[in-house]
């Protein structure tokens, strides 16, 4: 690994280590280092091990594996539409996985979490394949792109809003899931969809190399050996499945998949090879970070974790479209 991509994935990861530290130790009631360590290691003080074993642990985790996929997710979406304005949210794929998540939590209220976790993934495939379409035609502008997927996103976001309300349960979990959050994370959140993104990041690793041909236009990459039609297919197909993932944990988080990728090119250049993974850091960083925040701004309640996103990745939005205009 080149020598700057390899300070940035360091300083990347200590900066995810202190953050978890943190979400760890801080939150409505704070713990010292030493009742964290006893509480990872130990359940002889019942208390601690309660706080960060049940509780923090198992929410750091999701946070740091819903924002590795959504990250992710961003970058072959770009890749694939040559579009760097393209983010899972944006173009609509996030709120397909959520209408069928959440059609799923209201018409089958008992059903287990790998159902729920099923069906964000089949909504998030069905959203990549409406990308699919658009993408494949080609005569339309990064901006028409994303305004078509705003416009479907808003009306996606609009069916789940009403299914949330008409199920009488339009509480702190329902505002936490639309505007993406990790109230009430646990183990099942994470062992349930943990597996797609783990596979979908792997996916996403080997598809690196023809995703650096395909950016180069089609013609380049056909004289080049790479079928562009089925690696814009495979891209898509892993960026739905990273985030249907996503959603099943944290649910319609925004944004994390338009700033990371950037950032990542900024910091390590454009070899996909190396700006996956470390989007993926970045995207650890970013959620885990911004639930601390949620959690501690106005504890012992909390606010969306999506809304820190959002207040960091809307005005990265309008900067990337007025550069481009």
């Amino acid at each position: 690994m080149p020598q700057r991509p390899l300070a940035v994935a360091s300083a990347a990861t200590g900066t995810l280590f202190l953050v978890a530290v943190a979400s760890l130790a801080l939150g409505a009631i704070n713990l010292s280092l030493g009742d964290v360590w006893q509480g990872l290691t130990s359940d002889s003080t019942a208390f601690s091990h309660t706080v960060v074993w049940e509780i923090r642990l198992p929410r750091l985790l999701d946070a740091m594996v819903a924002g590795a996929a959504l990250a992710v997710a961003g970058a072959l979406i770009q890749d694939a539409t040559r579009n760097p304005l393209a983010d899972p949210t944006l173009l609509g794929v996030t709120p397909a996985a959520g209408l069928v998540g959440a059609a799923v939590a209201v018409w089958y209220p008992d059903s287990p979490q790998w159902a729920l976790a099923l069906a964000s993934v089949a909504g998030g495939l069905a959203g990549a394949g409406i990308m699919l379409a658009a993408a494949s035609r080609g005569d339309d502008s990064p901006v028409q792109l994303v305004l078509v997927g705003v416009g479907l996103s808003a009306f996606l976001s609009a069916i789940i809003v009403a299914l949330l309300s008409s199920s009488r349960t339009f509480l702190q979990t329902s505002l936490g899931f639309l505007a993406g959050g990790l109230y009430g994370a646990e183990w099942k959140e994470l062992s349930t969809a943990a597996p797609y993104a783990i596979v979908a990041l792997g996916g996403a690793f080997v598809l690196a190399g023809r995703l650096n041909v395909l950016v180069l236009g089609d013609d380049v990459a056909r004289g080049l050996g790479v079928n562009p039609g089925r690696t814009r297919a495979a891209a898509l197909g892993l960026c739905g499945l990273l985030t249907g993932a996503a959603v099943a944990i944290a649910g319609l988080v925004s944004f994390v998949g338009l700033v990371c990728p950037h950032i990542a090119r900024f910091l390590g250049g454009n070899d996909n090879r190396l700006v996956i993974p470390l989007t993926g850091l970045l995207g650890a960083v970013l959620v885990a970070s911004a639930d601390l925040v949620a959690r501690l701004v106005i504890r012992p309640s909390e606010i969306p974790m999506g809304i820190c996103t959002a207040i960091i990745g809307a005005p990265f939005l309008v900067y990337l479209v007025r550069r481009r205009a």
